[in-house]
């Protein structure tokens, strides 16, 4: 279920130099605090308790502005990551849990890195199947989403944590597929919520708009943070 930070240099050379970006980072959610999105849409939280401010999705730039922009050191570490391909800051508030769910892939590692942890376990933390860990501010916590997994914050204080996806090492040559694959059917979701009808159309007549949207997004893949 979880994956050892330390294995990876990219990772230890982050935390190594957390002192030195810890600034720039903080300064980035004072700016971001009251742009982020909720991610109530997905049915895991209640309200706007659990909610996001993303910059890149599946290789896909979210924003014009550039995360270099606003954070240059965290930005030069995360050039030497191998696979990056998605970046955002989450923020859990107090007295919230995400439900228990999966995410879109098993070719990727999760990865968090704590920024303001209000408490470790039981109060705040994550569980992958049956193991739970905590975040800690300045250290990577690693661990496979394809797998059911949920989090809890029950204190006071919020919780904020970088979320990176990385490719694992033994699926980099795919990478551009798996991305071009979830910004499709990500894609097609919405406009099934947004048009109803698509929903009960059969799978011969959806598959050629899910073709259509992957070949597009396939095209569209090497924009970094």
């Amino acid at each position: 279920m979880f994956f050892k930070p330390h294995h990876f240099n990219w990772a230890v050379e982050i935390e190594n130099h957390w002192e030195e970006i810890k600034s720039e980072v903080q300064s980035l959610i004072k700016y971001t605090d009251k742009q982020f999105t909720s991610n109530s849409y997905v049915g895991l939280t209640k309200g706007d308790s659990w909610s996001s401010y993303t910059f890149l999705f599946w290789r896909i730039r979210s924003r014009k502005e550039r995360l270099g922009d606003k954070c240059p050191a965290l930005a030069k570490y995360l050039q030497q990551v191998p696979g990056l391909v998605s970046f955002s800051l989450s923020r859990l508030a107090p007295h919230s849990t995400v439900e228990p769910h999966r995410g879109d892939t098993n070719a990727v590692m999760r990865c968090h890195l704590g920024i303001e942890v209000p408490s470790g376990l039981p109060e705040c933390g994550l569980q992958a199947g049956t193991e739970q860990q905590a975040w800690g501010e300045g250290k990577w916590l690693f661990f496979n989403d394809a797998f059911k997994h949920s989090a809890w914050n029950n204190t006071d204080k919020r919780r904020i944590v970088i979320i990176m996806d990385v490719i694992r090492p033994e699926f980099l040559y795919k990478e551009r597929r798996i991305c071009a694959n979830i910004r499709a059917r990500h894609f097609v979701l919405q406009i099934q919520n947004k048009l109803k009808i698509i929903k009960y159309l059969k799978y011969p007549v959806k598959a050629p708009l899910f073709g259509i949207i992957y070949i597009i997004t396939y095209l569209f893949h090497n924009q970094k943070l």
